[in-house]
């Protein structure tokens, strides 16, 4: 039993360490809380924590995924996807859906720093039905948006649009402003690229856009929508409004070091307000950047500026300046990755499959080797109780051998005293038979001749409750009372020695009833149970007879015997005796 309870106990222990809970250090805990909020003083716990405190592998994972989100929500451009893999690879065998698609998202936002724009739409395109299944909107949210951006700067246009679209549904269920005007930006975007006829519409987008960030302190955002809206004020020809935003724009960038893009927004601004020089200055210093395709416009406004001002050679030289960096950013842009793209946009379903039966396959893998020590602890456990029943019952049906030999004997015992009282009777008969003996004599000899009978009567009565018949008649009405029905029957065998034992009891007085009534069978049989004793409601499972019937007989042999109904057949038998 003892090791029963080991095994039981294991199978517990193996059981809380296959689930997905797992009680984290305290300290990691202390540094999730403080990541939406507070995500620098996440970043300044997480790095005081030494990796001798991370004991288990469930807190080393954890760690790894909370120090990549620390990082990306303080703006650390990630180049090495070493420590979120920890993260990944962790919550991909244990089957955690939640986690997998945190682990999974951040690998994508680090793919995204390294600028490996494939891999991190492979790694958005698992985060995201794993983000849907855990019902984690708001990241579902940010997958979407980070999936659009992909798209759109490798010009898949329509399904970025798609993409912004369905981010906007999500902003708009949450009730999340910052995520709403993200989407119509995004999608503003898209829809300057499509030419002149979706200026409005862009417009209204960033307005809408624009009026909800004003009351929202979120600088980054407000600055993306202005640095939007002056680029679209820019080809409507709107130097003022381009200009507005292009400065509101550079007054909101927290990096004022090297702002390429709000310097060529500037510059640009400046140029449809016929303020070359300006617009000179602020296109030069937008070229200090590595982006291609900044460079290929900066080069080209720089172009027309040279053209205006007279200077066509310069102006010829900048237009080739222009159009190779274009050719550049043609060749970086579509010729690799968006190749990669397509392809992981059709191998994404396999991967998930590939990721759903790995995490699966392990929990099995556990449920298999619990089931098996639950059922081998199960089988040692009845087979203990087994051996344990089998030896009570073999303890039982020794001591029920030893109790019948016991009762064998003591009937063996109980005969060999009414033998020997049957021949004390017999020898006192003789001698009250007997002409020698005076009356004084004869008294003695009847008083202890009526002694001898009652204690052989006595014996023979102790005898029969000792027999195997009245064992077997205990066991027939037992049997009837329990199932009413009995497998057991007395034989015609059993019946006789029944009778012949009553009759020595009562001194042959039965054989004598017998005789003189012409008794049948049942009404001997029903005179001999009577007189042992049971119960009349006894009478029929021994005689399978109604109740009613037993009354009857009994009755009509009272009234042949003719004598009084109220008297029992012991009394009949004590006066024939």
């Amino acid at each position: 039993m003892k090791n029963t309870v080991i095994i039981i106990l294991f199978a517990m222990f193996l059981l809380s360490s296959c689930t997905i809970r797992q009680d984290y250090n305290q300290q990691l805990l202390k540094a999730d809380s403080l990541m939406q909020l507070r995500p620098d003083s996440a970043l300044n716990i997480l790095k005081s924590i030494s990796p001798e405190k991370l004991s288990t592998r469930a807190d080393n994972a954890y760690y790894a995924l909370l120090l990549t989100q620390a990082q990306d929500k303080n703006f650390v451009v990630q180049k090495d996807d070493s420590l979120i893999q920890i993260a990944v690879h962790y919550y991909d065998s244990i089957g955690d859906t939640k986690m997998q698609a945190k682990a999974h998202y951040y690998w994508g936002c680090v793919y995204r720093d390294m600028n490996q724009q494939a891999e991190a739409i492979r790694e958005f395109f698992i985060a995201a039905p794993l983000t849907e299944k855990s019902k984690e909107k708001r990241q579902l949210g940010l997958i979407y948006n980070n999936i659009g951006y992909i798209y759109n700067i490798q010009e898949f246009n329509q399904k970025a649009d798609s993409i912004y679209r369905l981010m906007e549904v999500i902003a708009k269920e949450l009730r999340d402003t910052t995520l709403w005007s993200e989407a119509l930006s995004r999608q503003a975007s898209i829809d300057l690229m499509k030419g002149e006829n979706y200026f409005p519409i862009a417009e209204q987008k960033l307005l809408d856009a624009f009026v909800t960030m004003e009351k929202i302190k979120n600088d980054g955002l407000k600055a993306n929508i202005s640095a939007s809206l002056s680029n679209l004020y820019s080809r409507m020809n709107q130097g003022e409004k381009a200009l507005h935003y292009a400065k509101l724009n550079f007054s909101l960038r927290k990096d004022t070091v090297w702002p390429y893009q709000t310097f060529l927004l500037l510059g640009d601004a400046y140029y449809k307000l016929k303020q070359y020089d300006s617009a000179t200055f602020y296109l030069n210093k937008s070229l200090l950047g590595k982006d291609y395709g900044r460079k290929s416009d900066v080069y080209m406004r720089l172009a027309d500026i040279a053209m205006i001002q007279g200077n066509t050679t310069l102006s010829i030289e900048l237009e080739r300046n222009s159009s190779a960096y274009k050719d550049s950013l043609y060749q970086l842009r579509r010729n690799p990755v968006a190749k990669r793209i397509i392809e992981v946009e059709a191998d994404v379903q396999t991967i998930l499959q590939k990721l759903y039966y790995k995490g699966r396959l392990q929990m099995y893998l556990y449920s298999f080797i619990l089931i098996t020590i639950i059922i081998i602890a199960i089988s040692l456990y009845l087979y203990k109780r087994y051996q344990r029943k089998n030896n009570l019952l073999k303890k039982d049906k020794q001591q029920l051998e030893k109790i019948n030999q016991d009762l064998s004997q003591h009937y063996a015992n109980l005969q060999t005293d009414i033998t020997q009282k049957d021949m004390e009777i017999e020898k006192l008969r003789k001698e009250l038979a007997s002409h020698q003996v005076n009356e004084e004599q004869r008294k003695k000899l009847q008083a202890e001749l009526d002694k001898i009978v009652l204690k052989r009567k006595t014996l023979a009565k102790e005898a029969f409750l000792h027999s195997p018949i009245y064992e077997k008649m205990q066991a027939i009405i037992k049997d009837f009372q329990d199932k009413d029905a009995s497998d057991k029957e007395l034989s015609d065998q059993e019946w006789q020695e029944f009778v012949a034992e009553m009759d020595m009891e009562w001194n042959n007085a039965i054989t004598e009833l017998c005789v003189k009534y012409q008794l049948s069978k049942e009404e001997l049989h029903l005179v001999c149970l009577s007189l042992v004793g049971f119960p009349f409601s006894h009478l029929e499972y021994l005689l399978h007879l109604s109740r009613a019937t037993l009354y009857r007989k009994k009755n009509l042999l009272l009234k042949r015997i003719d004598t009084n109904l109220n008297c029992e057949f012991e009394e009949i038998l004590q006066k024939i005796r």
